[in-house]
C-alpha cells in the first residue's frame, strides 16, 4: 500500500462513528420499548378484566385465595431454644456459673467422702505423734484431740496442773496423753522437750505396742497445734475500764505462753518437718467492735506474729498453717451437754496453762443460729497436717465474710451493723427523752409492785415468828 492510501485509510477511520456505542444505544431504545409495551399491555389486560361486556368464559381464571397461616403454639423446648439462641451471652454465663458450682460441690463431698486415716507401722503401731497445745478444759481441745485419736494419731497435751492432767486421764483414750510443761521456767520446760525428743527417738514398748514382743518403731511428730485462744469476756470492757494488771495478764497467759511453749519446740519442730498449726478465732477481730480492746489487740499480735513466722520458716521444712475460725455448732456432737460444763468451767476460771481457756464466743454459734459442723474443722486440720492444706484457711460459719467486711467494707458501714451511732444522734435521743413525759404506770405493772410490796411484807413478819420463837 502506498503512502496515499494510507492517509486515506487513516481519515475514514478518524471521522466513521464507533458502532459499538451506536450498538449500546439501539440496545437502550429497544429496552425502553419493550418495557413501554409491557406497560401497556398490562393496563390493557387489567382494564379488560375489569369490563363488565367481557363473557366470565373468556376471562382470565383468577388464582385461588390463600389459606390463613395459624401460628401453632412453641413448646418449652422450642422455647427454650428460641431464648437462648437470642441470648447466648447470658446463657453461657450462667452455664459457667451453675458449672463451676457443681463442680465445687462435687469435688468437696469426694473429699469429704474419702478416709483420712495417719501412717502406721507394719505391725500396725501408730507412730504419727500431735501435739495439742490447748487448755485442756477448752471444748475445742477436746474435740480435736478425740477426733485425732480415731484417725490413728498419738495425741499430747500441754499440762501444767494435776487437776488438768486427771481431766485428760478422764477421756479413757490410751493414745491421748498429758505431756507436763511449765511455762514459767524456762530450765524445766527445755528439760521437758528434751525428754519428748527422747521420747520420740526411743519410745518405750509400753506406749507404742500393745504386744510385748511385736518391735518397737520410733515416732514421728506429724504436728504441732496451737490454740492461742481469745480472752474471756471477763475482759469484755471499755479501755478506761481496764488496769494495767488486766492487760498483764491478758498479754502474759495469750500471748507469752504460748509463744514461750512454741519458741521450746521449734528446733524440734524442724528437724522433724513437722507442720505447725495455728487456730485463732476471727469474727470480733474482723470487725473490731467497741468494748473489745483485749481480743482486738491480742488477735491483732497472733496475726502479726504468725505472718512473721511463716516468712522465717519459708525455707525450713515447716509449713506453717492459720485457721481462721468462725462459728461452730456443739449441739451435733454426742457430748454436747459435757462441752458445755467443761465451757462454764473455763469460763470461769482463768487458766495459765498453754492456750488459755476460752470465752467460748466465737467457737460455738451464738443465740439460737446454727453454726458449721465440727466435721468441717476436723477435715481440714487432717489435711494441714499431712500437707494438703497451706497458708490461709476459713473454717466455720462467717469467718470468711466477716474478714471481707472488716477489709473492704467502710467503717462508717462496719460501725451502723454493729449498731453504733454517731455523737449527734446521741445527742438527738437524749434530748427526745428529756422531752417526753414520764408516763404513768401501768396497772400490770402497778399490781406487780402492790405484790412485790406484799411478799416483802409477809417474808419479814415470817422472820420476826422465827425469831420469837
Amino acid at each position: 500500500m502506498s503512502g496515499h492510501d494510507r492517509d486515506l485509510s487513516e481519515m475514514l477511520e478518524e471521522y466513521m462513528p464507533d458502532f459499538s456505542a451506536v450498538s449500546h444505544e439501539i440496545n437502550k431504545v429497544a429496552d425502553y420499548i419493550d418495557s413501554v409495551s409491557d406497560s401497556i399491555s398490562s393496563a390493557l389486560r387489567e382494564s379488560i378484566d375489569r369490563s363488565s361486556w367481557i363473557p366470565a368464559s373468556m376471562r382470565k381464571p383468577s388464582a385461588p385465595p390463600r389459606a390463613p397461616v395459624v401460628a401453632t403454639p412453641l413448646g418449652y423446648f422450642d422455647c427454650s431454644r428460641d431464648w437462648i439462641s437470642r441470648h447466648r451471652t447470658v446463657t453461657v454465663a450462667v452455664a459457667c456459673f451453675f458449672g463451676t458450682g457443681f463442680f465445687l460441690i462435687w469435688r468437696r463431698r469426694k473429699a469429704n467422702r474419702a478416709k483420712r486415716r495417719a501412717r502406721r507401722a507394719k505391725n500396725g503401731q501408730r507412730t504419727e505423734v500431735v501435739v495439742l497445745a490447748g487448755s485442756p478444759h477448752a471444748p475445742m481441745t477436746r474435740s480435736l484431740s478425740l477426733d485425732l485419736e480415731r484417725r490413728g494419731f498419738v495425741v499430747y497435751i500441754p499440762v501444767n496442773s494435776l487437776s488438768e492432767e486427771r481431766l485428760i486421764q478422764a477421756e479413757a483414750k490410751a493414745d491421748i496423753r498429758p505431756l507436763h510443761l511449765d511455762v514459767t521456767e524456762p530450765a524445766s520446760l527445755s528439760s521437758t522437750v528434751d525428754k519428748f525428743t527422747t521420747l520420740l527417738s526411743a519410745p518405750p514398748r509400753s506406749l507404742t505396742s500393745r504386744s510385748p514382743t511385736s518391735t518397737a518403731y520410733p515416732l514421728h511428730l506429724a504436728s504441732f497445734l496451737l490454740l492461742p485462744q481469745t480472752p474471756p469476756q471477763l475482759f469484755t470492757s471499755p479501755i478506761s475500764f481496764l488496769s494495767p494488771t488486766s492487760w498483764s495478764d491478758t498479754f502474759t497467759t495469750h500471748l507469752l505462753s504460748p509463744f514461750t511453749t512454741l519458741q521450746a519446740f521449734l528446733p524440734l519442730l524442724i528437724s522433724q518437718g513437722s507442720s505447725l498449726l495455728f487456730l485463732t478465732p476471727s469474727i470480733t477481730a474482723s470487725l473490731s467492735p467497741p468494748n473489745h480492746a483485749p481480743e482486738n489487740v491480742v488477735s491483732s499480735a497472733l496475726n502479726t506474729y504468725i505472718s512473721t513466722l511463716r516468712k522465717e520458716l519459708a525455707d525450713k521444712t515447716v509449713d506453717v498453717t492459720q485457721f481462721k475460725l468462725g462459728a461452730f455448732d456443739y449441739r451435733s456432737d454426742t457430748d454436747a451437754h459435757n462441752m458445755q460444763v467443761a465451757l462454764r468451767h473455763s469460763a470461769g476460771s482463768q487458766s495459765s496453762s498453754v492456750g488459755a481457756s476460752s470465752g467460748g464466743e466465737q467457737w460455738i454459734s451464738a443465740g439460737g443460729a446454727k453454726g458449721s459442723s465440727l466435721r468441717e474443722l476436723h477435715l481440714e486440720v487432717f489435711d494441714a497436717i499431712v500437707g494438703k492444706r497451706t497458708g490461709t484457711v476459713f473454717v466455720g460459719k462467717g469467718s470468711r465474710l466477716y474478714d471481707i467486711v472488716g477489709q473492704w467494707v467502710p467503717e462508717g458501714m462496719v460501725g451502723w451493723m454493729l449498731g453504733l451511732r454517731s455523737r449527734k444522734q446521741q445527742q438527738q435521743q437524749q434530748q427526745q427523752q428529756q422531752q417526753q413525759p414520764q408516763k404513768k404506770p401501768k396497772k400490770d405493772e402497778r399490781d406487780a409492785h402492790a405484790r412485790g410490796e406484799r411478799e416483802a411484807q409477809s417474808s419479814r413478819e415470817w422472820e420476826k415468828v422465827d425469831e420469837q420463837g
